[in-house]
């Protein structure tokens, strides 16, 4: 993994956000910059699979005191009511998570000054004395600009044909939930239900297509922080979108999707017969670049990534602020498991 330099991300003081926060600690934030590819043509547009890897500067961060069911109760004091999730029509979602250092996180449903109540059977995961932060998650109007900062192709009326989309797939709800710019409801961000969107967020373990309609790139300029404690990301069966959170280089290999545990990791090719292993797609100006991990040496290079051309792609860096499209379906395991995202090195030099 690349080290993170300095002069891209800076190193700023977090100190204390409210009662009962414990040591203060040095956090590196910064920006990213993520290329929005343009559209093919006029009527033909361009698929984009992006993700933040940034985060929201945290909330409150302090121990846990006890726990009770999916009450966790906490060794300060909040704002009662603060972290409670939204209503929005299209069904549950949440506002805040509650994260450990670790990387495992779950979302917080409702809290009082104390307790912090997170979604049903999450509270399990944590324990008794450890450190955690609450933080928001990062919503459309933080990602792509309250004002629509990105430049996105915005339609007045509403008209989701005409306007680039954002599309999210909803995991909580089930689904997909599609986004646009548009002032139609005095805002900057509807759905194609015609409800506010500033505010739906995209969760930690949530990558983001966009459909691009507009005929030239775009420059998406994201500032936060940088997740310093690599993120635990359930991977499922089927298709998915899930992010890689490091806002440097990094490679495949660096990521540490195979473990050679079907339990803990993807599923490689015993015989490097991409058809009996998980897949890993990433788009680049809408060209596909299909991944799968052979467990036998195909090119002299080793076990490890290749293309299906069979070329070795172990090191080949990723685009960043880009996504992966995981396949896991497989001939041996599509059982789900938790991926640990790794988190970036830091350097000063």
């Amino acid at each position: 993994m690349k080290p993170l330099r300095y002069s891209l991300i800076v190193a700023a003081l977090a100190c204390g956000f409210a009662s009962g926060q414990t040591t203060a600690y040095t956090t590196p934030v910064g920006y990213t910059t993520t290329t929005v590819y343009a559209a093919f043509g006029a009527g033909s547009p361009k698929n984009n699979v992006i993700a933040p890897d940034l985060q929201q500067p945290a909330s409150w961060t302090g121990t846990v005191s006890s726990i009770a069911g999916d009450v966790v109760t906490i060794d300060g004091t909040v704002t009662a009511g603060a972290y409670n999730a939204p209503s929005f029509g299209y069904g549950i979602a949440y506002s805040y998570f509650m994260e450990t250092a670790d990387g495992y996180y779950a979302h917080v449903a409702s809290n009082t000054e104390s307790d912090i109540t997170v979604e049903g059977g999450m509270g399990a995961q944590y324990t008794v004395g450890e450190q955690v932060t609450i933080r928001p998650h990062v919503t459309i109007a933080d990602y792509f600009g309250a004002a629509n900062e990105a430049g996105l192709l915005a339609d007045p009326g509403g008209d989701a044909a005409t306007a680039d989309n954002i599309i999210l797939i909803d995991e909580i709800n089930g689904g997909t939930l599609t986004v646009m710019a548009s002032d139609a409801l005095g805002g900057t961000w509807i759905t194609d239900a015609f409800e506010d969107a500033a505010g739906v967020p995209i969760y930690p373990d949530q990558g983001v297509q966009v459909l691009r309609r507009g005929l030239t790139p775009l420059s998406l300029v994201f500032a936060g922080e940088v997740d310093v404690n690599g993120r635990q990301i359930e991977v499922t069966s089927g298709v998915q979108i899930r992010p890689y959170v490091l806002p440097v280089a990094t490679t495949l290999t660096d990521l540490g999707l195979y473990t050679g545990d079907a339990a803990t990791g993807v599923v490689g090719s015993p015989s490097g017969d991409s058809g009996e292993a998980d897949q890993i797609t990433v788009l680049v100006d809408g060209i596909p670049s299909n991944y799968f991990y052979s467990e036998v040496d195909l090119t002299g290079d080793g076990p490890g990534w290749y293309d299906d051309s069979l070329n070795f792609v172990g090191a080949t860096p990723l685009p960043s602020g880009a996504a992966l499209i995981i396949n896991r379906s497989n001939p041996v395991n599509s059982d789900p498991f938790v991926w640990v995202n790794p988190a970036p090195v830091i350097s000063t030099l």
